[in-house]
């Protein structure tokens, strides 16, 4: 059976809620289970200093797939992330490096494309992206893929970002109930690479 890690991330800024935490919680409620996997889940803090030791606490729990979720502004998507950046950027700090003494950045082998297209064919749309950004959730994927590149697990880590869910549109309800969705399809997609590898 697959051990599979779901993270998702606490309201941050001026959001009262984060897209990524709402959707895990829905699918936490309606998810059907699977006779593949156990699935643990966490909720990260939105702090460098926080983030970092709580990933790495998790990760010593040696999981075959870590799969992170965290919100974006300004995309209408789901975006799968193609690269982990060596890159910490912060409104409070210069940037600097995750890792001075690791490479510049990690970019995933994983069947992105098939699996956004796959995601789309069911109404879920969805998107290869370039990149995790600079800012904490690449931080996160970064630290992720680094953490299960040193149990020897090439290619067992995802970052997705999903958009923002306005809580004072008509139904906030159907995006959340739209991401869960995608998130269910998105663990199946997983389990099914893993049972291939």
């Amino acid at each position: 059976m697959h051990r599979i890690l779901i993270t998702a991330f606490e309201p941050f800024l001026q959001y009262p809620t984060n897209a990524s935490q709402q959707i895990l919680s829905h699918w936490l409620e309606d998810h059907p289970g699977s006779d593949r996997s156990t699935f643990v889940t966490e909720i990260l803090p939105v702090e460098y200093v926080r983030t970092e030791p709580r990933l790495l606490e998790l990760h010593n729990q040696s999981f075959d797939f870590a799969l992170h979720l965290g919100q974006a502004p300004r995309i209408d998507r789901f975006n799968l992330e193609m690269i982990a950046l060596n890159v910490k950027s912060d409104p409070t700090i210069d940037i600097s490096p995750l890792n001075p003494e690791g490479p510049a950045a990690y970019a995933s082998a994983l069947p992105l494309q098939q699996w956004s297209g796959d995601l789309t064919e069911r109404e879920i749309p969805a998107t290869v992206s370039f990149h995790a950004g600079t800012y904490l959730c690449n931080a996160t994927y970064f630290w992720s893929t680094e953490a299960q590149l040193r149990r020897g697990k090439t290619d067992r880590s995802l970052f997705v970002h999903v958009p923002l869910i306005d809580m004072e549109s008509e139904n906030p309800d159907e995006a959340i109930r739209l991401g869960s969705k995608m998130l269910t399809r998105l663990t199946r997609l997983i389990e099914d690479h893993l049972d291939a590898a």
